[in-house]
């Protein structure tokens, strides 16, 4: 890959493991240097991913040789996120890509509880904060950290991440996980009201939506390897990869994603059809 992004520098929330990884992985192939984010530095040891964030980074800045730094923090929180990245500033100059990764439906496990939450007739209101705060709150305290920085420079690439579950009703958003898919959709809408605030300021943000990922995580919860096709589905019909979504990160971060903003991209295969 060329270093198209050569001295840019990305923070990438939830990084630590999962799709959040692999995106910090290709950005720092690109040529960014990276500021590696968890929740805390063991978090990933409950997937298999690794034994700590440091060691994340330690890794991605020998493998693509780039300056790489942990961060750990608890990012639904205002003080956490100001610390974070108060950080990466100190350690690496400046902010110029943020990708909002850090999120998921399985909030400690469902707070510690084997049984999903409730659907949007029969909810756990403790869940639901919890949802919240950690896919649409993180998000949003994440990118007003940047946004300062990035506006008194007039550069910057935000990139969020959705899912599939806030694109409609009749799957996930119909089951058990009701609070997933509207933090979620809500992630959606305020990457285009984002959009809009920062248009003229030459920074643009957009939403990338992943359908089905075979990641570490997603194996432990389905019980086993979902990347093969089930019978009778096309080949675009399979689960996909974390470098599907990476890859889309990259080109949105770089030359080519310049005239491209508040736009919500499904990386689904084509599962989703409707146009919103």
């Amino acid at each position: 890959m060329d270093k198209e992004l050569q001295g840019r520098i990305a923070w990438v929330t939830g990084s630590s493991r999962g799709i959040g990884r692999r995106i910090a992985e290709r950005l720092a192939e690109a040529g960014c240097d990276m500021a590696i984010s968890g929740r805390n530095q063991t978090n990933l040891r409950s997937s298999g991913e690794g034994t700590s964030v440091d060691d994340v980074a330690t890794e991605i800045a020998r493998e693509y040789g780039v300056r790489c730094i942990a961060v750990c923090g608890e990012l639904s929180r205002e003080e956490e996120v100001s610390r974070c990245a108060e950080k990466i500033r100190a350690s690496l100059g400046k902010i110029d890509i943020l990708v909002c990764a850090a999120g998921g439906g399985n909030v400690g496990v469902a707070l510690r509880t084997e049984s999903p939450k409730g659907n949007a007739a029969t909810f756990d209101t403790s869940f639901v904060h919890a949802v919240i705060d950690h896919n649409l709150l993180t998000t949003m305290l994440c990118c007003r950290a940047v946004v300062p920085d990035m506006r008194g420079r007039g550069d910057g690439r935000i990139v969020t991440i959705g899912s599939i579950a806030g694109c409609g009703g009749n799957k996930t958003g119909g089951g058990d996980f009701a609070a997933y898919s509207v933090a979620k959709s809500a992630v959606h809408q305020y990457t285009r009201l984002l959009a809009a605030n920062l248009r003229h300021d030459g920074i643009p943000v957009n939403c990338i939506v992943p359908g089905n990922i075979n990641t570490p995580s997603t194996r432990i919860r389905f019980g086993g390897d979902r990347v093969e096709p089930t019978p009778g589905l096309s080949r675009l019909e399979h689960v996909g990869t974390p470098d599907d979504i990476a890859r889309l990160a990259v080109f949105l971060c770089g030359p080519g994603g310049a005239y491209i903003s508040g736009q919500v991209f499904r990386v689904d295969g084509g599962e989703q059809l409707s146009p919103c």
